[in-house]
């Protein structure tokens, strides 16, 4: 008698859209077969196309985090080929949403699973990827299930499960973003930070939707409005000169803050980058001048400009003795240094709202009045479309076209 084998899963790893779209890094995806039944599922990993060893379909192990994700997917293959055991030691005629299920450990209905329950264990898990998602990129993450849960307060649910999310329940959560007040910000959210956390509420949903948790996503065909023409915050010369003369004297740092933020209104950094200038950023040329040069943390595109002589004399006071890898500014959190701007606001009777942010719209309007370039502002903010620049020009040919008719 002739004894056949006994089919098993096969398990083929690849680089999810490699070959049908150019991209720095690719999602490692696990392609389980049995059957002639398919299964795919990310292994929340990335890598790029240098790094990847396709004769092997592993990385090549020359990086201590190279070795690390190899046995990561060793680990995944063994995990499949025991939930195949157990399923079949179950006296189970195993399917491959039966093998998912035993990996993930989802063996749940969709409806039973608690949205913000799912939230957290997918935040964690990308927590534990940091070569992949930015800590800036994390913090996104939190603050927006943090909205999405006082917005759960708010309407009298402690918890929603992932098959009661719907495109009416996006709807209204984006309304109350931009309704009603954050307590955080003590005004309801600009339309461009309501698209960012929805952004952050979508990922999640699309995670949930290729586990298999949700059978329909409620993202589909909804489209989140995109506002280009929104009023943008800035300070006026004249604000900016109220908030010089302001005295703080006694409060060192209400005085330090002020620094800060005119460094910014002056080079135009976003909060993460001006936090994460270090020394060896920052060269003198011969004609005196320092030049700041480093990669931004949202684009990772280079910036590389000379700084004006006020940004220098900020640069010289707070750097000091330190060199090399350290950080030029002192660490403070955004929360902070915009609570101190605001207590500066009122101090000195400005009425426009005020962040570290609004230093870098600031920066914009104040460059292209004075005549620069929107190509040079392009360059100097570091947008890598110029569309994004062109609201600032909008703003800025708005002022002039209001100053005429002012003239009557």
């Amino acid at each position: 008698m002739i004894y056949f084998e006994e089919k098993r899963p096969t398990v083929k790893i690849f680089l999810h859209q490699y070959g049908k779209k150019e991209l720095d890094s690719y999602a490692i995806y696990a392609r389980v077969l049995y059957k002639r039944t398919k299964l795919e599922l990310s292994l929340r990993m990335k890598a790029t196309p240098s790094d990847w060893d396709f004769n092997n379909s592993l990385f090549f192990p020359n990086k201590q985090y190279n070795i690390h994700c190899n046995q990561r997917i060793g680990e995944f293959r063994l995990s499949v080929d025991n939930a195949f055991d157990e399923l079949k030691r179950g006296s189970v005629q195993p399917t491959l949403k039966m093998i998912r299920e035993v990996i993930t450990g989802t063996k749940v209905k969709s409806n039973e699973m608690s949205f913000l329950e799912y939230y957290d264990q997918t935040v964690e898990q990308k927590k534990q990827q940091t070569t992949v998602y930015r800590q800036s990129t994390i913090d996104q993450y939190v603050r927006a299930r943090n909205h999405l849960f006082n917005f759960l307060i708010r309407k009298g649910w402690k918890n929603i499960q992932l098959g009661e999310l719907s495109k009416n329940f996006i709807s209204e959560f984006e309304n109350y973003l931009l309704s009603h007040q954050i307590e955080s910000l003590g005004r309801p959210m600009m339309r461009s930070s309501a698209v960012t956390n929805l952004k952050r509420i979508k990922a999640i949903v699309n995670e949930a939707v290729k586990s298999e948790l949700i059978e329909k996503n409620p993202f589909e065909g909804y489209k989140v409005q995109h506002d280009k023409t929104q009023n943008i915050s800035y300070l006026t010369l004249e604000q900016l000169k109220k908030l010089e003369e302001l005295d703080v004297s006694e409060y060192p740092a209400l005085s330090r803050t002020r620094e800060l933020f005119q460094f910014i209104c002056q080079c135009g950094l976003r909060y993460g980058d001006f936090q994460n200038l270090r020394c060896h950023d920052l060269e003198y040329s011969t004609d005196g001048l320092l030049w700041l040069r480093m990669e931004q943390q949202k684009t990772r595109s280079a910036l590389h400009f000379p700084l004006s002589s006020i940004a220098k004399k900020i640069i010289i006071k707070y750097q000091g003795g330190k060199k090399g890898e350290q950080y030029v500014f002192p660490r403070i959190s955004n929360q902070t240094l915009n609570k101190h701007l605001r207590t500066m606001k009122i101090m000195a009777g400005i009425k426009n709202q005020i962040s570290c942010h609004v230093g870098r719209h600031t920066f914009a309007v104040q460059s292209l009045d004075a005549g620069i370039s929107i190509e040079v502002v392009q360059r100097l903010l570091g947008h890598k479309s110029i569309s994004s620049t062109m609201i600032y020009a909008q703003i800025s040919h708005r002022k002039l076209s209001e100053s005429i008719l002012l003239l009557g």
